[in-house]
């Protein structure tokens, strides 16, 4: 039971992860409230157990689901680095035109 339970954590995680990502996507600021430092850590520990889990374990559930994890997580830090980056520009831009 456990086992099966098990094999059903990577698609519950992708679920958890879709409405950040989603608000993320839509969002039109800088994201500033979205803790950089803290996503890499959880990424860190997420790409840790995906790597334990295929070289050492050789676990296919572990590392999937870890690998999700990995996938949502960097898809995060990547779209609030993007936000930030692009919301800058565009406070700069108009700062810079108005002067």
């Amino acid at each position: 039971m456990i086992s099966f339970l098990y094999s059903t954590v990577g698609i519950i995680v992708a679920f958890g992860y879709l409405p950040q990502i989603a608000r993320l996507l839509r969002s039109k600021t800088r994201c500033d409230d979205i803790s950089i430092p803290a996503w890499i850590i959880w990424n860190y520990t997420a790409i840790i157990s995906l790597l334990y889990g295929y070289f050492d374990l050789s676990d296919l559930k572990l590392t999937i689901v870890n690998l999700v994890n990995v996938v949502c997580i960097s898809s995060i830090i990547l779209i609030t680095l993007f936000k930030r980056k692009k919301y800058r520009q565009c406070a700069f831009g108009y700062e810079e035109n108005n002067q």
